[in-house]
């Protein structure tokens, strides 16, 4: 008889601007290699998101605004663009987002801390098709006009927490 197996496994990644390495274009566009690659990922699911903003007249701090997501280019959030082309808005497609609930007022405090409450429905992303080897997590963060956000007197730390689900190996019994 034969029959096939799969063996399961994850792991969970910390993904900490503070320890990235960013692209020299002073946009908020930055990596984090893997020492060893992960084979056949196939779930994605978030622990937490977290992002720290300064507080001043010219930062991204808005009441109610989007910080869009972009990880590995995986298209997970479907939005629409505040810009219209044509008296048109078209879909833009991130991996998450998160929203700027309040602002706080100038001198009362230098940074905000901004953090994503997911439902346990809106954890988890499934990869079609399976990622092969998964070597490097690209982060870019964007506005509501989709435009990249400036690393500049904007946003201090960006730290996500994911779970990564792999099939380790693949035994054939016979």
């Amino acid at each position: 008889m034969e029959s096939s197996t799969l063996d399961f496994d994850h792991k969970i990644i910390a993904i900490d601007s503070s320890n990235c390495t960013f692209t020299s274009d002073g946009t908020c566009n930055f990596y984090m290699n893997l020492d060893t690659p992960l084979r056949n990922v196939y779930k994605i699911k978030i622990i937490t998101i977290l992002i720290n903003i300064q507080n001043s007249n010219v930062t991204y701090n808005k009441n109610l605004e989007s910080i869009y997501i972009d990880l590995n280019n995986y298209k997970r959030l479907i939005a629409n663009s505040s810009v219209e082309l044509n008296g048109k808005r078209n879909n833009i497609y991130y991996f998450d987002s998160l929203i700027v609930e309040s602002a706080v007022a100038s001198g009362v405090s230098a940074t905000s801390t901004i953090k994503n409450d997911y439902n346990n429905a809106d954890i988890e992303y499934y990869l079609n098709p399976i990622e092969p080897q998964l070597t490097r997590f690209t982060v870019r963060l964007f506005d509501n006009n989709n435009n990249l956000i400036t690393q500049a007197n904007t946003i201090n730390r960006f730290v996500m927490k994911l779970g990564i689900y792999y099939n380790n190996k693949k035994t054939t019994r016979i």
